[in-house]
């Protein structure tokens, strides 16, 4: 026996533990597994195989016995394929293939011999492909995760439908732009999903039962209509797209608990109009840091208060006299311990609570509001003179003038109610006419 195979070894015997066999980074291939390793042990009795960090590059259940394997680990291999094909069921329940080489999931992988699957980890390999047959026999399937994998659009509107039970569904980075409204149609348990570093700019249409979104690093910009009573937690961090948010946009998430929008770099505008107490009844927790905050409205104040946890640090604060109220009011979650003034000058690098309230200051408004005051005077006084040159021309009467062509002028003037309603119309007739009496 080489040396290396007896280092393999003895490390191997030193991590079964009852029914567990953990040979996490001994660099294995797999005929090292299945020659050697396995003939000093009765894999038929293994609940849990963790084979992570080694040199697999394919894994064929034809070659040992599994009958009692709950769980396999065969991630940060070099996995091109696997296969379950000469045992007609295995009570397997969790399968990690995570961080492997799969491009392409064989008929022969998660076929109907792993009914009892619920746990399956497929993120970091190389799909670009989910069809409508891939997750068919997993019926009671809970936790899918297809993060990291470049799938872009290429997941049909069918595939998860045969996926009642699941209950945790991961699609991060996975360069989808858009998701078919068909496609979580069926996941009427769906509680967590994760739909974060995908370049779609509109929500799709989700599961009314979701608990957990995660839309993060996606490029939406526009937050009305979502509708989902049940949601604890929202996190959209670092959305380069959302310039503003209005709290009246997430009104229909009753639930909502944790709010996160930390590292929106654009997000110059965070406000609520108008305030309504039913708005956000159970925040716990609102984290708006690293964006572009310069002023907090008043109009927050009462969610603000209500809310135990704010985290608003890292924003280019502007301490003027918009943020007095911070300041003045007790009850505010010492807030001001959170904001760093940017500006003015002479309140940079300060906490809010270090500046006396008269020092919070607003710049002369005059430069604004004069300019304006005058637009508006003017306005004012040529709309006067418009309507009294209205009045003065209909209360003088109006007068109309016809030039016939290669005629004199006939002129109309007033017209005359007679005493018998009947109406008169004095006309004045041209030289000519005259001429002719």
């Amino acid at each position: 026996m080489s040396l290396g195979i007896f280092f393999i070894l003895t490390s191997f015997l030193s991590f079964v533990s009852g029914n567990m066999v953990n040979l996490t980074n001994n660099g294995l291939k797999k005929e090292d597994f299945f020659l050697k390793i396995q003939t000093m042990i009765s894999l038929s009795e293994v609940t849990d195989l963790i084979l992570r960090q080694n040199q697999f590059d394919s894994f064929l259940d034809c070659s040992t016995n599994l009958s009692s394997l709950k769980t396999l680990d065969l991630s940060q291999n070099h996995l091109q394929r696997f296969f379950f094909l000469c045992k007609d069921e295995y009570n397997l329940q969790v399968l990690n293939v995570s961080h492997n080489k799969l491009e392409y999931i064989d008929d022969n992988a998660l076929n109907n011999r792993i009914p009892k699957l619920k746990i399956l980890d497929l993120s970091s390999n190389k799909l670009s492909i989910v069809n409508e047959t891939m997750l068919e026999h997993l019926k009671i399937l809970e936790f899918l995760s297809l993060a990291d994998n470049p799938i872009g659009d290429g997941i049909h509107e069918n595939a998860f439908w045969p996926l009642t039970k699941l209950k945790h569904l991961d699609l991060k980075n996975i360069s989808c732009t858009f998701f078919s409204a068909e496609l979580f149609k069926s996941l009427t348990n769906l509680s967590t999903l994760d739909l974060s570093w995908n370049p779609i700019s509109t929500i799709p249409l989700l599961p009314i039962n979701l608990e957990k979104l995660d839309i993060s690093g996606t490029q939406i910009f526009l937050l009305g209509g979502l509708y989902l009573p049940r949601l604890r937690e929202l996190q959209m961090n670092n959305m380069p797209n959302l310039t503003r948010v209005a709290l009246n946009d997430l009104e229909n998430l009753t639930s909502l608990e944790i709010l996160s929008l930390i590292g929106c770099r654009n997000l110059v505008q965070f406000t609520v109009w108008p305030y309504r107490g039913t708005l956000l009844p159970r925040l716990q927790r609102l984290s708006i840091d690293d964006c572009a905050l310069e002023t907090l409205e008043y109009d927050l104040r009462l969610i603000l208060q209500r809310t135990a946890v704010v985290s608003l640090r890292d924003n280019p604060w502007k301490c003027d006299c918009r943020m007095q109220w911070v300041n003045i009011n007790n009850s505010s979650k010492e807030l001001n311990t959170e904001i760093r003034c940017s500006m003015p000058d002479k309140h940079r690098s300060k906490l809010l609570k270090e500046i006396p309230i008269y020092e919070l200051e607003c710049d002369s408004m005059s430069t604004i509001f004069y300019p304006i005051l005058w637009t508006c005077i003017t306005l004012l006084i040529l709309i006067i003179i418009l309507l009294s040159v209205f009045f003065i021309v209909k209360r003088q009467g109006g007068q109309w003038t016809v030039r016939r062509r290669n005629q004199d002028t006939v002129t109309y003037t007033n017209v005359v109610e007679s005493s018998n309603d009947l109406i008169r119309i004095l006309t004045v007739s041209d030289n000519h006419d005259r001429n002719d009496e």
